[in-house]
């Protein structure tokens, strides 16, 4: 069993109890219908016909229980995949469709490498995997050949300068610790408490999945495969892939004007480049989400 495998069978992630269904859905980006809608199909989509959508990576459901339950409540129709390496994170997936009573999906245990051989889809939410692929260039370009040419999808990848911290850590728990997970999570527990305050880690005020669960502190400073994206790095790996981004859910992130005594000093700057330029003022951005389709050809 691979170390990312063995991680997500020991502590599926996000950490969710299938009974808080009855009081609350999770929502955000990507893969919220209205932005499905905007982002990709700028409202010109026909939903009287069904959506054909891919869960790629789906962990405990967050992204598929949004999607399925809004297409539900509007009475569209859909039909979703759901595909994810671990039978843990799969079987709290299930049971929380199975508690709302959404019975449009097919849950596979698999790889999204293998998403084409699923057929074409409409719609493909890909959320916080593809940067713990060996290859994450690899998956882009395997969702890609999985998107109907007029479909598009929804990723969201981190990002390295609101992680300050993160992956020294990871990098020196990666060193130090060895054995099931649960061995080391309990080790690396013991590591982080003896940490100075003036760590960067402990200083970054952008991170918090380490106090939400013990999956959350797995997944943050433990994970065997994290590679950071910066906005450029995700521009180009869609357009190796053969696709565009076509819309940023937190487009004002990525716009430096705010953070420059004159504008004049963008002229002459392609949008990329003003947009790496943000996200380096700032350094705050964890985490970057874009839709994106096929280009035209």
């Amino acid at each position: 069993m691979s170390e990312v495998k063995a991680q997500y069978e020991a502590f599926p992630y996000p950490a969710r109890d299938p009974a808080d269904e009855a009081k609350r859905l999770i929502t955000g980006s990507p893969s919220h219908v209205l932005e499905i809608d905007h982002f990709l199909f700028q409202g010109r989509r026909d939903w009287t016909k069904p959506l054909r959508a891919l869960i790629a990576g789906g962990g405990t459901g967050d992204g598929l229980i949004q999607l399925a339950q809004q297409m539900k409540d509007t009475s569209r129709a859909a039909e979703i995949t759901y595909i994810d390496l671990s039978s843990a994170s799969r079987a709290i997936a299930e049971e929380r469709a199975r508690l709302r009573g959404l019975r449009n999906i097919r849950f596979v245990t698999g790889s999204l490498l293998d998403a084409a051989s699923h057929g074409q889809f409409d719609y493909i939410d890909c959320c916080g995997v593809l940067h713990h692929l060996p290859d994450p260039q690899e998956g882009f370009d395997a969702l890609a050949a999985a998107l109907k040419p007029e479909g598009g999808m929804g990723v969201m990848v981190y990002a390295p300068y609101g992680r300050a911290g993160v992956y020294p850590l990871q990098e020196a728990f990666g060193t130090l610790l060895q054995g099931p997970p649960r061995d080391r999570l309990r080790d690396a527990k013991a590591i982080f408490q003896r940490l100075p305050e003036g760590h960067p880690f402990k200083r970054n005020p952008h991170v918090s999945d380490h106090k939400a669960s013990d999956a959350g502190f797995y997944d943050l400073l433990l994970h065997s495969q994290d590679r950071a994206f910066t906005i450029r790095d995700l521009s180009d790996a869609f357009e190796a892939a053969g696709l565009a981004i076509t819309g940023l859910p937190h487009a004002h992130a990525y716009d430096p004007v705010p953070l420059l005594p004159d504008r004049r000093m963008l002229v002459g700057l392609d949008d990329l480049t003003r947009m790496e330029l943000a996200e380096k003022l700032r350094g705050t951005i964890r985490l970057h989400v874009a839709y994106a389709a096929p280009k035209a050809s």
